[in-house]
This record gives C-alpha cells, sequence and structure tokens, in this order.
C-alpha cells in the first residue's frame, strides 16, 4: 500500500512540475 501512495505522490510531483513548465 505504501508503494502505491509513493506512485500516487510522484505522480502530484510530475503533475506540478508539468503546471510550472520546468519539465519543457
Amino acid at each position: 500500500m505504501q508503494k502505491k501512495q509513493s506512485g500516487l505522490q510522484l505522480q502530484g510531483v510530475v503533475c506540478q512540475c508539468l503546471s510550472n513548465g520546468r519539465f519543457r
């Protein structure tokens, strides 16, 4: 279950990064 939470948190960070446009 902890692994699933980690994945969700990572997705949130990626979403935030994309929103900030840092990924581009």
